[in-house]
Formats: C-alpha cells, sequence, structure tokens
C-alpha cells in the first residue's frame, strides 16, 4: 500500500501494510500529508506494548508533522511473524513494511524502553543518512539488560494477579484520553501480547550483545543529527510496585527484598549512566529529565516527547 494512494484516502489512517514475502504489519499515522523531503517520525514501543501506547504523544505533535506507530509482530492488530523475535528480526520488518508502503527517508526514530535497542538496529539496517534524528525515551541499551538483570519474577509476584500499570497507578495517572486509555489497557491484556512479551524477552540477552558487537557508541554514527535521551524515573514505579504488595499482601518477603536490593545496588547506580551513554551516539545531543513520570514517559508527560521530535522535525528542513 504506497503511502500517496490508497493510504491517504483512509480517513482513519490506519491498517495492515504488506510486504512482497506475504509478512504485514498494523500501522496508524497521524498528521498532514507529507510534504516533498520532509522528515516523519517512526515510533517504536517497548516489551509488551502495542503501538497504541504512542496515542497521546501523536495527537500533542504538531499537526504538520506525519508520523507512524505501529504494531510489531504478533501484538494487538498485527499478524504474528515465524522468525525469531530479536531486535534486529524486528528493525528489519519495519524497513520493509516502510519500504512496501513507500514511506522513505528520512526518518526521526523514537523509541521506547525496548525500542531503543530495536531504533538502533534500524540505524545500523538503513545506515545514518537516513536517520534525520533520534529520541530515546527510558530507553534500554546493549548494557541495561546485562548490567541492571531486571527481576521480571519478582515484579509479577508483587503484582498479585492484578495488572501492573493498574498497580503502580498508571491506568489512574495518565495523559490519554479514554478511547486511548481503553485501547492501551486492551491490547495489554491479550493472550498474543503475553506471548509476544515472552518471545521477544527470551532474546533480551541475545539482541543485546548483537547490538553491542557494533560499537555505534564508539562511532558517533550520527554525526551531527540530533539526539534526545528522555529519562523517566522508573524508580518511583519500583517503589509504587512495593507499596502496593504491602499493603495487599502480593508476594513474599524475599520478593520485596528482591526490589529493594535492586533498587539500591542496581537501578540506583547504574541507569543514568546507562541512559547518558546514548548521547554518544550524536556530537549533537541533549538529555532531558522527565519529572512527572515513571518508565512510560509517552503515557504521563507525553509532551515532553511531543517537544523534542517538532525541535528535530524543524531542525531538519
Amino acid at each position: 500500500m504506497a503511502e500517496n494512494s490508497n493510504w491517504e484516502q483512509c480517513e482513519a489512517r490506519e491498517g495492515i501494510i504488506e510486504t512482497p514475502n506475504g509478512a504485514g504489519l498494523f500501522v496508524a499515522a497521524r498528521g498532514a500529508p507529507r510534504q516533498p523531503n520532509h522528515p516523519v517520525v517512526i515510533f517504536e514501543s517497548g516489551l509488551g506494548m502495542s503501538g497504541a501506547c504512542w496515542a497521546a504523544v501523536q495527537r500533542l505533535l504538531d499537526n504538520r508533522i506525519r508520523s507512524y506507530s505501529y504494531d510489531r509482530a504478533g501484538y494487538e492488530c498485527s499478524p504474528e511473524s515465524t522468525a525469531p523475535r530479536s531486535a534486529a528480526n524486528i528493525a528489519t520488518e519495519l524497513l520493509h513494511v516502510l519500504q512496501a508502503a513507500d514511506i522513505s527517508p528520512p526518518y526521526i526514530m523514537v523509541g521506547h524502553s525496548y525500542g531503543g535497542i530495536m531504533i538502533r538496529e534500524f540505524l545500523a539496517a538503513v545506515g545514518a543518512d537516513a536517520i534525520a534524528g533520534m529520541v530515546f525515551v527510558d530507553a534500554n541499551q546493549e548494557k541495561t539488560h546485562p548490567l541492571l538483570r531486571i527481576p521480571f519474577s519478582d515484579m509479577k509476584a508483587l503484582c498479585g494477579g492484578r495488572n501492573y500499570f493498574d498497580v503502580i497507578g498508571l491506568l489512574r495517572e495518565n495523559a490519554f484520553t479514554l478511547e486511548e486509555l481503553n485501547r492501551v489497557a486492551v491490547d495489554e491484556g491479550l493472550p498474543a501480547t503475553a506471548r509476544m512479551l515472552e518471545k521477544e524477552g527470551a532474546l533480551l540477552l541475545e539482541s543485546s550483545g548483537a547490538l553491542g558487537e557494533k560499537h555505534q557508541f564508539d562511532a558517533c554514527p550520527l554525526g551531527m543529527r540530533p539526539v534526545t535521551v528522555i529519562r523517566g524515573d522508573s524508580s518511583r514505579d519500583f517503589q509504587r510496585l512495593v507499596m502496593a504488595a504491602q499493603e495487599n499482601n502480593y508476594g513474599s518477603q524475599e520478593n520485596l527484598e528482591a526490589i529493594k536490593n535492586y533498587l539500591t545496588n542496581r537501578f540506583d547506580l547504574f541507569d543514568r549512566d546507562l541512559q547518558m551513554e546514548q548521547l554518544r551516539l550524536s556530537g549533537n545531543s541533549r538529555f532531558v529529565q522527565a519529572t512527572n513520570s515513571g518508565h512510560t514517559v509517552m503515557a504521563t508527560e507525553p509532551e515532553l516527547i511531543a517537544d523534542e521530535v517538532l525541535a528535530i522535525w524543524e531542525a531538519s528542513l
């Protein structure tokens, strides 16, 4: 489906874009039709989240900016893929869909959490000349998972069967419209989402190692193309999780101690430096600390992301 044909005729500007090899991904566009040589924005979600998590950011973007969020294979509206769920394979699938839809460079890539690793694999696949800029939203890098070793099993136990986002208050404190929030909540609860989370999670360390072998931090691959690193405060989420578990008697004392030790001995020591290291991708980079967000900055302070995207977009014209 070419961007300038059937896609533009669809009022909802949503649909599955198929590639020549039969694969397809659900893509949602927003903003005015693209002008020649203007960059387009591509949003990449983190583990366990569909493209719906970017709804507030897309809504707040300057309407001149053409942007695309999408569901990775197996999430929400996109069919599953037979390819292993490595970050490199995911980046390749995205590239094939953009090519099939005639959505050409330059791209402004925005990645949240594990999506930070994926958009850097996308950078490796397309080359720096195709990238107008990048925004990392509380994003992972190649050292994040080997060094932090996030205690996912303890987090799950302390939720007591409840939705994690509900436990940490995200379903009450967010910038989504009711319609947007309902879609995020539905997507998060789908059985397919849990399957894809498990498949992608199983290759976290492998994908991290593969990206590390590219030595992007040593090469400053983007030159002077702008990079913004927006950091949330994930410690706030963990602290809320501990409080809710204690109030409701969820999980065990061992689970509680594991999270507390993780915060003190890993997260608080390393997270900020790991995120700031991403500034080395460009000689033109800036760091933004979100002041009212945990990990999911796009849900609680979407205007921060929209502002950074706008600044990069305008600078590239």
